[in-house]
């Protein structure tokens, strides 16, 4: 069992927050020549943007590396045998570090992508509900936002409900799974609560033109509307 010590969960969570941290939005955008992405469209970091700014190619590459800064640290948290509240606790702080970039006077992203990667390393399967729920909403609505703000509160439920077999057993030289891990401790289940309040609360300029109804869609937005996503 990995050392529990405070000083060791202090430089883990910082090393964590520090590859969230990093704003791979800007720098692509900059690399291409495409100026700061901060001046155009909404304004934000994140893959949506460098998408309008630089193209969907872009875009793509910054959703990739925004997914892998939040998986990288859970996942060498989780294959160092890692508690799983202190897998949780890096998760928090690797999507902090993208929402809060120092780089950026702590100003950055929305942190959808790097929660989302976060959460593959810690449990993948546990994803399935949110992103189902996600592509369901952006299909029917349109809304980017909205499929992000409700598959990010479903996160935390599937995190608290969804299990997984641990237990190994060896079977004819074949090493396989078999039985179910516990319940997580409330400990962990409480960080993905407050990674998920944390993407709704980047949400919230969004969740006011939801409710107004003046939030622009993925696609089809107005002629010489500006978009918001």
């Amino acid at each position: 069992m990995p050392s529990t010590d405070p000083t060791f969960l202090v430089l883990g969570c910082l090393a964590a927050f520090g590859c969230g941290s990093i704003p791979f939005g800007l720098i692509l955008v900059k690399l291409a020549g495409k100026g700061d992405v901060r001046a155009h469209g909404s304004g934000n970091i994140g893959a949506t943007n460098v998408s309008r700014v630089g193209g969907k190619g872009l875009g793509m590459v910054t959703l990739l590396l925004d997914i892998a800064k939040g998986f990288l640290p859970v996942f060498l948290a989780r294959q160092a045998a890692f508690p799983v509240d202190m897998q949780a606790a890096l998760a928090l702080c690797a999507t902090a570090g993208h929402v809060f970039t120092p780089w950026l006077k702590f100003k950055g992203g929305k942190g959808v992508a790097t929660a989302l990667g976060a959460a593959l390393a810690y449990r993948a399967v546990a994803v399935l509900p949110s992103l189902g729920l996600f592509i369901l909403l952006v299909a029917l609505t349109r809304y980017v936002s909205l499929g992000s703000i409700v598959g990010a509160l479903a996160l935390p439920v599937s995190m608290g409900w969804v299990r997984e077999t641990v237990h190994k057993a060896n079977l004819l030289g074949i090493e396989v799974q078999a039985g179910i891990r516990e319940q997580d401790p409330w400990q962990a289940v409480f960080l993905w609560v407050l990674i998920a309040l944390l993407v709704v609360a980047k949400h919230h300029e969004n969740i006011a033109r939801l409710l107004k109804g003046t939030e622009s869609p993925l696609w089809g937005a107005k002629k010489g509307e500006a978009p918001h996503a």
